[in-house]
């Protein structure tokens, strides 16, 4: 059996499999600090990708022990912190690692997160500036800096939720909180993402926006049944026709077709409730956010726009 190296420990990586990487590395038999540094910070960071944070904290503080002329250790160690809750002690450590390594994004990634989870916006902004700088497409850390920017620099923030939402398009916070600034509620003026993002009315514009979708989406399905229903209820009723009567038929045709769209507007108007006085949602705003939602909407009115004419031509027709 051979010895263990770095470059199975690399050939492991190469494959994206941490666990067999961080397997060889705690077999490796190494010597002189450079190489013990090696082994322990690339231990650390492979226990990070395996959600193995104790032992990432760990093998990063024996890392660290060798010196601290590098940022990596800092990083590791605070990132490991922060996953487990110790939030502070993770601020402390990126804090320290900043005063040495001023220029670190991955130091100063952990240290912006941790200042957003303690609510230290104004320590914060300053520091996220060199973290985005160096990690642009960090999806963690552009909502984190949305989130900072949206009070004070709403242009800056919609930059880091649409740079978030190309990156993670399955992250629907990212969306959400792009729709907040690109298109604000009515009666908010340039953001409403304060709001927006408050749980109780996140969770009601995600029940509404399902609701919603779904009657739109089955809108034509509706009409060609009440259009086909109305019809046949007319030709049964045939022999006590009257004009009376077939009103009634065509005000209920008129009224099963729209249901898709009187849902959509019950569904707005529920979800109005849980929003501040003078703020609501309209469908014209929920179109800018949904473009897909427009082509429901005309395919809608081309289903009742047919189901209506056959309606039309079945009544013409038996008269």
């Amino acid at each position: 059996m051979t010895t263990p190296t770095f470059a199975d420990v690399d050939e492991a990586l190469a494959r994206h499999d941490y666990r067999a990487a961080l397997a060889i590395l705690e077999s490796l038999e190494v010597v002189g600090e450079d190489a013990c540094y090696r082994r322990d910070v690339q231990a650390a960071a492979c226990a990070d990708r395996l959600g193995l944070y104790p032992l990432c904290e760990e093998y990063a503080t024996r890392a660290r022990a060798y010196g601290d002329d590098m940022a990596d250790p800092f990083a590791l160690i605070a990132r490991a912190q922060r996953r487990q809750g110790l939030v502070a002690d993770a601020e402390a450590t990126a804090s320290a690692g900043m005063r040495l390594h001023p220029q670190s994004a991955e130091i100063a990634r952990e240290l912006t997160l941790c200042l957003v989870d303690l609510g230290r916006y104004d320590e914060a902004r300053p520091v996220s500036e060199i973290a985005t700088d160096g990690l642009p497409n960090d999806v963690e850390l552009l909502m984190a800096y949305g989130r900072l920017w949206a009070p004070v620099e709403p242009n800056g923030a919609q930059w880091a939720f649409g740079r978030a939402t190309s990156n993670a398009p399955d992250l629907a916070e990212a969306k959400f909180a792009y729709d907040s600034l690109a298109h604000p509620l009515k009666g908010t003026g340039r953001s409403s993402y304060d709001i927006e993002m408050e749980p109780t009315v996140a969770e009601a514009y995600g029940r509404m926006l399902k609701r919603v979708t779904f009657a739109l989406d089955k809108a034509w399905i509706f009409a060609i049944f009440a259009g086909f229903g109305c019809g046949i209820g007319y030709v049964a009723t045939l022999r006590i026709m009257t004009d009376e009567l077939a009103l009634f038929f065509f005000l209920l045709y008129a009224v099963m077709s729209l249901s898709g769209y009187l849902m959509t507007f019950a569904q707005i108007a529920l979800f109005n409730r849980v929003l501040p006085r003078g703020v609501r949602l309209t469908f014209r705003i929920l179109r800018k956010r949904f473009p897909d939602l427009g082509s429901s909407v005309m395919d809608f009115i081309r289903m009742i726009v047919l189901a209506g004419l056959i309606l039309f031509g079945l009544m013409a027709l038996t008269r």
